[in-house]
């Protein structure tokens, strides 16, 4: 179901041009919804995750960037931790979280606490595995901390207390519920080549799951992409916003470093999506941009886009929600739904990691 959701003007709006209309990929229609509705909080952010260690968002790498294939495939699994370390932006310290209620808090700001078991379940080994590769790789926080995380907004991973003022009488019962799950998986861990995967998950793929380096440079065989087609049905895949030619304008200058010449109908050229649908490169301004940069530039719930000029103002519409690597959230929600276990659902996601007791 398509959603259209009006920018806040930036500033005012130039002169209108003649209509253009930049190539659209060819996508096919959503498929029936599930069955069950789904809480729309699930896809609050675009990013459910950090990128992997030493590679920032516009993917670029930082130069002690670990390889995670150095790792032996001999290596033996260390005992899982009693507290993991985050770096709260809400408390501005690095604190000491007990493994359980890591998880518990962390499922609780990447899925709804009604989603099914194994959909939760998944999640939180993905959380635990992530954290793990993170503090194998020089972690992206500060001090022992190898994840940023910022409690009062639910970002990352949060509080029993928050969650009691959002949740209200329901805290109890889903508080123990995340408990419980919590408490089953919590000595797992998906391993590849003897190491901690770097499991990086978000809200919504295009319908099949992104490579890891067109988004971060480095190709981890186990993040290659899968089809993911059940994120079609989400109420949330597609989603279309505009942009005055003045906040296009302005995105292009401030953020990509392009001064767009002409009328504004004349600024966006050919696109070229990649095999899941994102945008591999597109022309804005005369310049090349990859659908990463472009994204960040104006904040969009995707690198899976396209770019209309129509009726005097730019038209962006999206499919899915996030980064688009790793585990799909909505299609672990709607494969737990169709009775997958939480194992299937990583081994789907991650084809040749391995689940490791710890």
């Amino acid at each position: 179901m398509k959603r259209t959701v009006l920018c806040t003007a930036l500033l005012a709006v130039l002169a209108a041009a003649a209509p253009f209309l930049c190539l659209v990929p060819p996508f096919a229609p959503a498929a029936a919804a599930v069955g069950a509705d789904v809480d729309p909080s699930a896809a609050d952010r675009p990013d459910s995750s950090p990128p992997p260690a030493g590679v920032d968002r516009t993917g670029s790498t930082g130069s002690d960037a670990a390889d995670p294939d150095d790792a032996g495939s001999d290596a033996a699994p260390t005992p899982a931790p009693a507290a993991v370390a985050l770096y709260d932006e809400a408390a501005g310290a690095v604190v000491e979280v007990p493994l359980r209620n890591y998880l518990a808090g962390a499922a609780a700001c990447e899925m709804p606490a009604a989603w099914p078991e194994d959909a939760l379940r998944a999640q939180m080994v993905a959380c635990h595995s992530y954290l793990l590769y993170q503090q194998a790789h020089g972690g992206a926080a500060q001090g022992a901390a190898a994840l940023t995380v910022n409690s009062a907004l639910c970002s990352g991973w949060t509080t029993a207390e928050v969650l009691q003022s959002r949740w209200g009488e329901e805290f109890d019962a889903r508080w123990a519920r995340l408990q419980a799950l919590a408490r089953e998986v919590e000595n797992t861990v998906l391993y590849y080549a003897g190491a901690p995967a770097a499991a990086c998950y978000h809200a919504i793929s295009t319908g099949h799951t992104e490579a890891s380096q067109n988004v971060w440079v480095e190709a981890l065989p186990y993040l290659q992409g899968v089809d993911s087609t059940w994120d079609r049905t989400s109420e949330e895949y597609e989603v279309t916003v505009q942009f005055s030619s003045q906040q296009m304008y302005d995105a292009l200058v401030s953020v990509l470093g392009c001064t767009p010449q002409g009328e504004p109908g004349g600024w966006v050229g050919d696109t070229v999506w990649d095999a899941a649908g994102y945008v591999q490169s597109i022309e804005l301004g005369g310049q090349s941009f990859s659908g990463v940069q472009v994204r960040g530039a104006l904040g969009l719930r995707s690198a899976c886009f396209a770019i209309a000029w129509q009726d005097g103002q730019f038209t962006v519409t999206t499919r899915g929600y996030g980064h688009g690597v790793g585990l799909s959230q909505y299609g672990a929600y709607a494969m737990a739904s169709g009775g997958a276990g939480w194992r299937s659902i990583l081994a789907y996601y991650f084809p040749g990691t391995d689940l490791v007791e710890r």
